[in-house]
């Protein structure tokens, strides 16, 4: 059965992906353009017709001087081509092509690498999904070398999708989480919606339906909740199809037609047409054969051979009902149109059904070696697809324990933020619920050991993805050991000077323990914000571990970096407790190291300011002292 996913490729179609920081514009023009990208980057347009009549509009306000907003316009463009129309696939294709050839790209990395995902999108569109993936790739490895979050959050969930649609759920469900963390933390809830579709919809082709259905009813109330009811129906489809998979027909029947008379009765013709196709399948299922061949005959004049997913499955159905006719030549016939199809997106679960079809066709026709082939075939597919639906297994363990948590202990911010939080964090904070399940499910430990491995071989992953500190939006641990390791190469190539800084804060437990973790959070993002107004924009504060932070200076010598780490002790002594406890005070002692002609390793550099900083410590603190 083919899932809706109508819904999913009209938001990317009308989005306009991965945007980079605005510039403060003067002029009302300039201000007007900029509010309108705002509100194409946001995804909730959808209209084609309303997406058009912005970009025209735009198009009147961008002079062709401002180079920038014309290539924001110019990628607004690429995700515009409405990809279920015939012929504009390829349009799309050939502009992204022209628009890649523009020589200001060079000056513009982060416009350019949008318009080369715009490209690959609509290769995958195209059927090419071989090389849409490669694209994808590109793109995400790139996107975090440019530090894009936007950019690394559509590329990952658009390659989720289509890992899931092929049947790779393990690798999908990591790209759709990353995707809906990032979406979440940047404030975009719609997006944030669709990845949580493919999540959902992950979960449906593992077999684990009612866990489906449970995500797409939350899904359908945020999407009732923001008045968007044609979302709200796209889910009603998408449970239909779950209900379908756990054997309530009737039920899935009933869902199917109250979604197409929606979109009946809206006058949308190919929404209309995707859902028939899905009732024909229930139909099929419950032997209302006349019935179903009614709905794919009207669906049919609007579901073009560029749309795999819906074009392979109604060749399927019309096959099965060509059989039950006994019209095997017809059957063959729509047999290789829904083969072509299937194969174009190697979506497996689609050709196994395919194979039995073709089977059945033949052992009609008594052709009994090409019936044990088609047989065959099937029997491979379907072993493909359990390999890979036991190699997702503990990947969908994880998800469900980890939502089972949220649900229990963060109900209230199940909607927000809590999603990202969680997998960020994952490698601390699941060591006790990995012994609860351990101690638990003793007599699964082969499998809880598995799950175990994949899930520290995970957190490794997404902790070297993670790019800021969630508390303090510095920059965090990972990223700044390697940036220092960067910049202790130059300056050793370059001789210019570079010193550190290592401080913590005092007494920092007792303050915990005093006032409480909520209140020792607020002393380290207000620790922070000293940093960021102390520091120029040439220096590099992060958080380097629970109330340590690490401060890179480049191009500063030792007396530099030790005014400026007794600048800080300073300002943090002499700091507005004023939203804090009554009595709250706080100090800060600091090391400070410069690097030396004989420093080979970056570690050398940073064990002397370790060292000064244990000095500052042992000599009484609210200090800084050097190495």
């Amino acid at each position: 059965m083919p899932k809706p996913f109508l819904l999913i490729k009209i938001i990317l179609l009308l989005g306009l992906p991965s945007v980079s920081a605005l510039g403060y514009a003067e002029q009302s023009h300039n201000d007007k353009a900029d509010a309108i990208f705002k509100l194409l980057d946001s995804g909730t347009i959808e209209q084609n017709a309303t997406t058009q009549a912005y970009l025209e509009e735009l198009d009147s306000l961008i002079p062709t001087t401002d180079i920038q907003r014309q290539l924001r316009l110019t990628r607004a463009r690429c995700w515009a081509f409405n990809v279920f129309e015939e012929g504009q696939v390829s349009k799309g294709l050939a502009f992204a092509q022209q628009a890649l050839n523009n020589p200001n790209l060079a000056n513009y990395p982060n416009d350019k690498l949008d318009l080369e995902l715009c490209e690959a999108w609509l290769t995958e569109q195209e059927g090419d999904v071989d090389l849409a993936l490669s694209g994808y790739n590109k793109v995400i490895a790139q996107a975090y070398a440019l530090e894009d979050l936007r950019l690394v959050a559509d590329a990952r969930g658009m390659r989720g999708y289509l890992h899931s649609y092929q049947g790779n759920f393990t690798q999908g469900l990591e790209d759709l989480l990353t995707s809906r963390s990032l979406y979440q933390s940047l404030d975009l809830s719609a997006w944030a919606r669709t990845s949580l579709y493919e999540i959902a919809t992950i979960y449906r082709r593992l077999g684990d339906q009612k866990s489906a259905i449970r995500y797409f009813k939350q899904l359908q109330k945020s999407y009732i909740e923001s008045d968007n009811l044609d979302g709200a129906n796209a889910i009603t489809v998408a449970i239909a199809i779950a209900e379908e998979e756990l054997g309530n027909l009737d039920r899935a029947k009933r869902l199917f037609e109250q979604g197409y008379h929606y979109w009946k009765n809206n006058n949308r013709d190919l929404e209309q047409a995707t859902v028939a196709v899905n009732i024909a399948g229930t139909l099929i299922k419950l032997g209302e054969f006349e019935q179903a061949s009614q709905y794919l005959d009207e669906a049919e004049p609007f579901i073009l051979p560029t749309d795999e997913a819906f074009y392979s499955f109604l060749h399927l159905f019309r096959a099965q009902l060509y059989l039950g006719d006994g019209l095997l030549p017809q059957t063959h016939k729509s047999i290789a149109y829904a083969r072509t199809a299937f194969s174009r997106v190697k979506n497996l679960r689609g050709l196994a059904q395919l194979q039995l079809v073709e089977s059945q066709a033949f052992v009609q026709q008594a052709r009994w070696k090409q019936a044990y082939y088609a047989l065959s075939e099937y029997v491979k597919l379907h072993n493909e697809l359990d390999a890979k639906l036991l190699s997702s297994y503990t990947t969908e363990m994880r998800t469900r324990f980890n939502a089972n948590q949220i649900e229990e202990e963060n109900r209230h911010l199940i909607e927000n933020q809590q999603l990202k939080e969680l997998e960020l964090a994952m490698l601390e904070q699941n060591k006790l619920q990995q012994w609860i399940i351990i101690v638990l499910g003793s007599f699964l430990m082969l499998i809880i050991s598995i799950f175990a491995y994949k899930q520290i071989q995970k957190n490794r992953l997404l902790s070297a993805l993670a790019l800021t500190d969630d508390l303090t939006q510095l920059p965090n641990r990972r990223y700044i050991y390697a940036k220092a390791q960067s910049r202790f190469e130059e300056a050793q190539r370059t001789q210019q000077p570079l010193s550190v800084i290592l401080f913590d804060a005092d007494y920092f437990k007792l303050i915990n323990d005093k006032h409480g973790h909520e209140v020792g959070d607020q002393a380290l993002v207000l620790l922070a914000q000293t940093c960021r107004n102390l520091l120029s924009h040439k220096h590099q504060a992060a958080r380097v571990g629970g109330e340590e932070f690490l401060i890179l200076l480049a191009d500063t010598d030792m007396a530099q970096a030790y005014k400026i780490a007794q600048a800080l002790v300073q300002k943090v002594s002499e700091s507005n407790f004023s939203a804090f406890p009554q009595g709250f005070t706080m100090t800060i002692s600091a090391g400070v190291a410069s690097l030396r002609a004989e420093d080979s390793k970056l570690s050398q550099l940073l064990k002397r300011a370790d060292d000064a900083l244990y000095q500052a410590k042992s000599q009484g603190r609210n200090q800084a002292k050097v190495s």
